[in-house]
Parts: C-alpha cells; sequence; structure tokens
C-alpha cells in the first residue's frame, strides 16, 4: 500500500476516530469513574511501522519480560516484521497487519483489534511516534492502561491513561526504552543487543558470499532507503566510487545489498564502478535475518539512513551512516566504531517525528554532499585496523581473545562528522 496513502489516511480518518473515542471516553467516565488499579498481567506493545524501530525495540522488551516475567506479552506489527519479530524470544504473541492494499489493510487491522481485544490487555504500550492507528487499537482491545509519547499530533493524547514526554535530543532506543519504563521497566541508559539470526540465515550467507568477490575484508554497502522519501539516498555513483577506492586501497570485498524493489538501484551502483568483478549484487536475494547474518561477517556497513543502521549496529558491526533529511541525534548508529555522516544544515533535518516524517524537498544538498573522499577516509581506517588487529592475533600477539577488537573498537567515536 502506498505510504503517502496510508499517512493520509490516519491523519485524517484517524483524527475523527480519535475525538470520537475520547469524547465517549469521557462521557463513560463522567457517569461511573473508574478507580481500579492495574497489574500488568497481560501487556500489549504496538509498533506497527520501520524494522529499523524493531530492531530497537529488541532489548526494550527483553526488559520488559525481565520485569513483568509472569505476564502475557503481545506484539502488533505489520506483517512485513514477521521475521524479525520471530527472533525475538521475549514476546509470546505476535499479531499482524497486513498493509499490501487497502482492503487487507482494513481486514487485517479489525481482525488484529478483535485478537487482541480476546486477550484483555492490562497495559498497552503505544511505541509509534506519531501514528493513531496505535492508539485506537489499544482502545478498541479495551486496554487497562494505555502509555504512549506527547507529540505535536492532535487527538492522541486524549486517549493515554500515561503520557511519556517525547524528547527530540535522544535516541529513539532511549525514548522506547523510556516507554517501558512507565510500565515499570528500570531506569538505565539504552544499548543496542545482539539477536541470533538462525543457521538457516548464516547459511543463505555463506551461500552468497560463495558466489564471488574474491577474498579481503568484506565491505556492506545498502545504497536505498526503503519506501519513504528517497531523498534519504546518497548518490549511486558515490557508493560505486567508495567501492572502487576501498578495493584498490584495502582490498575490500564488497557486497551491495538491497530488497528486491531495489534491485535496479543495485544494478545502477556496481554498473557505476570501474572494479565490478570484486562486487556481489545481493539484491532480493537475502532474507532479513540473512542480511543480518551477513553484516554480523563484516568489517563495515555503509548505509544510507535506514534499517540496516540498526541491524549492524546490534549485531556490532561498525556503521558508517549516511543522514541528510533525518538526524543522527535520533536514528545514528551505535555500534563501537560507528560514525554518523550529518551536515546539519539550516534546513535540517525535514524529515521528523513531528511532520509524520514527510518532506517535499526535491533536492536534499543535506546527503547528496557528503563527499566520497570523507567517507572513504573513514571507512578504510577502520578496515585497516581491524586487518592490523587480526595480523596481530595471527601473530601470536594477544593477550586474551577479542582484546585486539575491543581495542580497535575503542578508538571508533560513534559520532558524526
Amino acid at each position: 500500500m502506498n505510504l503517502s496513502f496510508a499517512k493520509a489516511i490516519d491523519r485524517h480518518v484517524g483524527r475523527a476516530v480519535c475525538a470520537m473515542l475520547s469524547g465517549l471516553r469521557f462521557l463513560r467516565e463522567l457517569v461511573s469513574p473508574r478507580t481500579d488499579v492495574v497489574e500488568a498481567r497481560t501487556i500489549l506493545c504496538i509498533k506497527f511501522w520501520g524494522l529499523g524501530n524493531i530492531v530497537l525495540l529488541l532489548p526494550v522488551l527483553r526488559r520488559l519480560r525481565e520485569r513483568h516475567p509472569g505476564a502475557r506479552i503481545l506484539f502488533v506489527t505489520l506483517r512485513r516484521n514477521e521475521e524479525l519479530l520471530g527472533a525475538c524470544p521475549s514476546i509470546d504473541r505476535a499479531i499482524y497487519v497486513d498493509d499490501r492494499g487497502a482492503a487487507r489493510l482494513v481486514a487485517t487491522y479489525l481482525l488484529a483489534v478483535f485478537r487482541a481485544l480476546r486477550e484483555s490487555p492490562d497495559v498497552a504500550i503505544d511505541f509509534e511516534q506519531f501514528a493513531r492507528s496505535s492508539v485506537i487499537l489499544a482502545v478498541l482491545a479495551r486496554s487497562k492502561q494505555v502509555v504512549g509519547l506527547s507529540t505535536s499530533e492532535r487527538g492522541r493524547s486524549a486517549l493515554y491513561h500515561k503520557i511519556v514526554r517525547y524528547d527530540d535530543r535522544q535516541h529513539m532506543g532511549q525514548t522506547f526504552l523510556d516507554l517501558a519504563r512507565a510500565a515499570g521497566v528500570a531506569d538505565c541508559a539504552y544499548r543496542p543487543e545482539p539477536f541470533d539470526p538462525g543457521d538457516a540465515a548464516r547459511r543463505a550467507a555463506d551461500s552468497l558470499l560463495a558466489t564471488g568477490g574474491g577474498s579481503g575484508p568484506l565491505v556492506v554497502l545498502h545504497p536505498g532507503s526503503g519506501d519513504n522519501f528517497q531523498g534519504r539516498r546518497w548518490p549511486a555513483r558515490s557508493f560505486a566510487q567508495l567501492a572502487d577506492r576501498l578495493i584498490r586501497g584495502s582490498g575490500a570485498r564488497i557486497v551491495v545489498t538491497g530488497s528486491p524493489g531495489e534491485a535496479a538501484l543495485v544494478g545502477e551502483v556496481i554498473g557505476f564502478m570501474e572494479e565490478k568483478g570484486r562486487a556481489i549484487d545481493a539484491s532480493g536475494r537475502l532474507s532479513v535475518l540473512g542480511l543480518a547474518a551477513l553484516l554480523a561477517r563484516s568489517a563495515a556497513l555503509v548505509t544510507n539512513d535506514t534499517a540496516p543502521v540498526h541491524i549492524g549496529s546490534a549485531l556490532g558491526t561498525a556503521v558508517f551512516a549516511l543522514f541528510g533529511p533525518n538526524t543522527p541525534v535520533l536514528y545514528g548508529p551505535l555500534s563501537a566504531g560507528s560514525h554518523a555522516f550529518y551536515r546539519g544544515l539550516p534546513c535540517s533535518p525535514c524529515l521528523t517525528n513531528m511532520n509524520y516524517k514527510t518532506s517535499h524537498c526535491r533536492m536534499p544538498v543535506c546527503i547528496s554532499e557528503i563527499t566520497v573522499a570523507e567517507v572513504h577516509q573513514r571507512v578504510a581506517t577502520r578496515v585497516a585496523a581491524l586487518r592490523g588487529a587480526d595480523v596481530a592475533s595471527a601473530d601470536g600477539l594477544s593477550l586474551s581473545p577479542g582484546t585486539e577488537r575491543r581495542q580497535v573498537e575503542a578508538t571508533g567515536d560513534g559520532g558524526r562528522a
């Protein structure tokens, strides 16, 4: 389903539904005030959009499970997130909404409401930053307490029993953790955590790497950006020039990844390369978990602001993320050795949680003017440091397993240009 159309429905229809539901709740509690105290025996978590957001939520769900070990934890999300959510042992049941077409979206959304209603949620945590469809589902499921964020979108706050202040100056992982704190999770700093892609995903990654590309340190390039605003993409020619420099200067082995719908973009990047024989086209050839298994084997990932940023961070891969319309303050990589490139122009960020992540910019110089030279210098330095650590280990200089990698990771700034 067209994402812009889905946003419009959520914004306009959702506002009317929220107003109606808040009015009904006001009248009901005016007649019969509710004084019940809720115990978290069934917890309903909702996050529809954003595969990267699901990755950020994995450690939050683990902490929620630790805080409420006897509770039944449900998670409502889009069907496209099913594979990744299957790698999360902290939830008891996943409920999926299918957005492949308007009719299917409405039917599966109503079915999700019915299934959640049958579970009688004691607490619902709305992890959506701005959408209204999530809080509507929580209310229709008759959740006894609903927790959500205070963003600028009207109509949502009146349906929450507990509102968490949205902070635009902190990472979204920490904001998600703040929402879980409203359900009793202890105060702590957010940290990404690894997840197990599984043996099948590892075999798929191995099979891909066996198709060619030579040897040398593995560097993954991800030139796509999902289906929301293509202005987040660094130019294909810049990715190609970076690949050639890494091959010639660092002996790198390049894999260019993308979804099936990004096959043409991946082909364009490789087509611009002069060293095409050292690159593997992985578009549409790996599942989400297969991509995770590939990244776990990589020396570095260079990617636009999209889900692989968070997958790589969770698996401890050094992520070199290219930001323009969005800000790395909210979504930057958190793994050691990572770096976010961001110009911070006066018009940036124009893609925010306060405007439905919608931008009308047609000339995103904020990302196109990030130079190949600056990205290459960062990535090549990281690859050389890891190669040096491997040589030291082979020469018997290691004090203990993993010492060199920790020393190399300590040199990474994890910051922004």
